[in-house]
């Protein structure tokens, strides 16, 4: 991986070590399996697994759009080596592209089952908002998440994310249940608010 950007090493909570880097187009078999272990899980997500329809090169494509576009960037957590990554989280951030919102961004982000709890998913979050502080163009980050997922949403609130909106009944499930979704921003940049509106 000796074209990634490395952004952070960190030590994982049960003292693994991993690195926080930009994604490369070698990673796309790596992240589809990582994305499919997310889509398991269907209380967290939008997207049944059987949706996941991606082929290999259609996922280098979207990698290699991140480094296309300005301002936008998707990070790995990686817990490999070099030669043998390893990758086990997964963040995605893209600017809006209308002249009157491209200071607006909205991130994505999953962590693998099986490394949940262990400082990775705050670990993506950070590097993501210290590279977006130092973005010019970037002075919103944007996400959402489900109502009842209480945990990624304790960690939203410690990295200084806010509530701006409930969203009721946005997912239906298939057994006639419905999901909220609850919209979160972090402003990036000095002498703006990052009060919720009421």
């Amino acid at each position: 991986m000796s074209d990634a950007r490395v952004y952070r090493l960190r030590t994982a909570r049960d003292g693994r070590q991993f690195v926080v880097r930009e994604a490369v187009n070698a990673d796309a078999r790596q992240i589809l399996a990582h994305t499919s272990s997310v889509l398991g899980e269907p209380q967290w997500n939008v997207t049944e697994l059987e949706e996941f329809q991606i082929s290999a090169q259609q996922e280098e494509a979207w990698i290699s759009s991140f480094r296309e576009r300005l301002h936008n960037i998707l990070l790995v957590a990686d817990t490999g080596k070099p030669a043998q990554p390893e990758i086990v989280g997964v963040l995605s951030f893209n600017v809006q592209t209308r002249f009157r919102l491209r200071h607006r961004g909205r991130l994505g982000i999953g962590v693998h089952p099986s490394h949940r709890g262990l400082g990775i998913g705050e670990a993506l979050l950070q590097v993501l908002l210290d590279w977006a502080e130092m973005e010019p163009e970037v002075e919103r980050v944007e996400l959402s998440v489900f109502t009842h997922n209480t945990r990624a949403i304790s960690l939203y609130r410690k990295l200084g994310f806010v509530e701006e909106a409930r969203l009721y009944g946005v997912c239906k499930l298939a057994d006639g249940s419905y999901y909220d979704d609850l919209m979160m921003v972090r402003w990036v940049k000095p002498g703006r608010s990052n009060l919720a509106v009421t």
